[in-house]
């Protein structure tokens, strides 16, 4: 075994070992530390063992530490990299989804709500690696990360190919019918007004050639501001939907009669239903410095990911000149996504498929209202404090074309979901078909 391997995982047992102390020993962070334990086993029930997740992300990190020591040119360095960056996402990404699960039952929300909040955090790596494209050439973020929507788009099409289905249609959860689609509304008309102008500045031989920094602070800044209410409005929704939930369950089962207090069945229906409650959540953090013990390691594992990943992106491009910005951009917006990926293929074996179904969406969503948000928004600061000599985002096919076709996108897709509330197979055949022409007319363009 590496040293540094060995080294990291004694001090991993030593500080998780620490953790079970409980939050009022040890130092601050072992109540954080704790949640790999909480995760794994109830306390008390048996003495620590590592999970498997804990496995892979040290051996993740043990193995990206040792490539910034030891440097390994060709492919056979890409390949390291690449496989250094999947440990690392992958085992961050469960503890992510286990951290959703424990913030879910401490706070009341659905597995849905759970989920795209867990979206939300599997978009630093995407967002940090735009961080350094903005800096170095902030064409090609935008355009990243405008690609970033039609591979995400694709995904959720594909995810709704394995949903559970009745009598050949998928249901889609509430939140997503409610909301969801009055973002996707906005989203597409936004799209659609900018794509416009950028279209009519170009045709008509105006002087401005292209999207300034306080253009792209506006359309930032309200995308964002669109995103948080988006947020406010799911978790609302959410414990709306639960109270009336309460409500019903009480109404239909009424009160309770003197012969059913005499015989125990009340007591006995009851102590089934804590029983359940307690199986749905099990192996779960008990705690909320278990939830953002675990949810602080998945958003570093995550980062450290992404950013090995990022370096595989480096690699394809160095290696293929050749190909065109489009196709490029279309590849590192894939790398970019292994996040919601493997989260996505979690939660779905898991058999937690709301989960699963959030992070698709949140993906489609949050990549233009949450990642390309804050990516306008830098380029616009990074303009106006001087990082950027006075460099925006050009008219052109590729910019425009990126731009205008989320309108479409998210058409097809809020008139698939807004019409009954499900998916069948024609809607979801027709949603590939598109998203596919899509994508290759985009990465046709040179």
């Amino acid at each position: 075994m590496w040293p540094l391997t060995a080294r990291v995982i004694r001090i991993t047992r030593t500080l998780v070992g620490e953790a079970r102390i409980g939050p009022c020993g040890g130092w601050p962070l072992t109540p954080m530390l704790g949640a790999m334990s909480e995760a794994t086993t109830k306390q008390g029930a048996r003495p620590f063992r590592m999970p498997m997740w804990g496995w892979v992300l040290v051996v993740g990190l043990a193995l990206a530490g040792l490539l910034r020591v030891v440097h390994v040119a060709g492919a056979l360095g890409a390949v390291l990299e690449m496989l250094a960056g999947l440990l690392l996402i992958g085992g961050s990404c469960e503890a992510l989804i286990i951290s959703v699960e424990g913030g879910s039952a401490l706070l009341g929300w659905s597995k849905f709500v759970g989920g795209t909040f867990a979206a939300v955090v599997s978009n630093i790596p995407e967002i940090a690696l735009l961080g350094f494209f903005v800096v170095d050439d902030p064409t090609m973020a935008f355009v990243i990360g405008m690609m970033s929507v039609y591979t995400n788009s694709m995904t959720f099409a594909l995810y709704a190919v394995l949903l559970p289905k009745d009598r050949g249609a998928a249901k889609i959860p509430a939140p997503i019918v409610k909301a969801g689609t009055d973002l996707l509304s906005f989203g597409g008309g936004l799209c659609l007004a900018l794509a416009g102008a950028m279209i009519v500045l170009r045709e008509f031989d105006s002087p401005i050639t292209t999207v300034g920094a306080p253009e792209l602070a506006f359309v930032g800044g309200a995308l964002f501001l669109v995103f948080v209410t988006f947020l406010v409005s799911l978790v609302k929704s959410s414990k709306d939907d639960a109270a009336q939930g309460h409500v019903k369950d009480d109404a239909a089962h009424g009160p309770p009669t003197n012969g059913a207090s005499k015989d125990g069945h009340a007591g006995d229906a009851e102590a089934k239903k804590d029983d359940a409650h307690d199986d749905e959540h099990a192996g779960v953090p008990t705690t909320m410095a278990g939830v953002i013990g675990l949810l602080a390691i998945g958003v570093v594992g995550s980062f450290l990911g992404g950013h090995a990943m990022s370096d595989v992106g480096d690699f394809i491009v160095e290696t293929f000149p050749s190909l065109s910005s489009m196709t490029v951009a279309l590849i590192l917006a894939l790398i970019s996504g292994v996040p919601t990926y493997v989260i996505v293929g979690n939660a779905h074996l898991k058999k937690q498929s709301l989960i699963a179904l959030s992070n698709t969406f949140g993906g489609l969503t949050q990549n233009l209202f949450n990642t390309m948000a804050i990516c306008c928004l830098m380029i616009a600061v990074f303009n106006w404090v001087g990082i950027l000599d006075h460099t925006t985002i050009p008219i052109n096919a590729a910019t425009t074309l990126s731009v205008l076709f989320i309108y479409p996108t998210y058409s097809i897709l809020s008139r698939a979901i807004e019409d009954d509330g499900k998916f069948n197979w024609i809607e979801i055949v027709s949603l590939l078909a598109l998203f596919s022409f899509l994508v290759f007319l985009l990465t046709r363009e040179v």
